[in-house]
């Protein structure tokens, strides 16, 4: 079997790792098949629909998110327990394009260089901060709304920025 690479994160996959994920699939443009239950109103300074967690502290989908979140190998990147690794920390302060729903559903959905084409900038600097691969072909809208609820629920400073936007 021959192996192709793609970039992800500060190192490479094979294909067949990066196709696991969905990461050569995804879906574009601000129709991510986004429920009305997660439609918040109003557009962000980027454009997109703001949106809002509809799963947000519910114990049920937070525990759905932490089995995604092995199962979904972002652990791979992101550390076991969202802690980093060769990619940013989930449970800490800095929020690499921001930490409200509406950017973090598209980053997990689309990957981070569609949110650099939509104008987002880097903002909080890590020492780790490798792309995001588009997972859109591998998370639905609900998963995704899961796994943003286990890992706002790791940090008590990220579910209180998820209540302040």
């Amino acid at each position: 079997m021959k192996l192709r690479v793609v970039r992800a994160c500060h190192g490479v996959l094979p294909v067949a790792l990066a196709s696991l994920l969905g990461a050569c699939s995804g879906p574009s443009g601000d129709s991510a098949a986004v429920s009305d239950a997660a439609k918040a109103g109003g557009s962000n300074e980027h454009g997109l629909t703001r949106l809002r967690n509809p799963l947000e502290g519910d114990a049920a989908a937070i525990a759905a998110g932490r089995a995604l979140f092995a199962s979904k190998a972002c652990a791979g990147c992101h550390g076991a327990e969202g802690g980093g690794g060769m990619c940013p920390p989930l449970v800490n302060d800095a929020w690499v394009y921001g930490s409200d729903d509406t950017t973090l559903y598209h980053l997990i959905r689309e990957g981070s260089a569609a949110m650099r084409a939509r104008g987002y900038q880097r903002g909080d600097a890590e020492k780790v901060a490798g792309d995001m691969p588009p997972l859109g072909g591998a998370v639905t809208e609900q998963e995704a709304w899961q796994l943003l609820a286990w890992i706002r629920s790791r940090n008590a400073r990220a579910a209180a920025g998820a209540a302040t936007r």
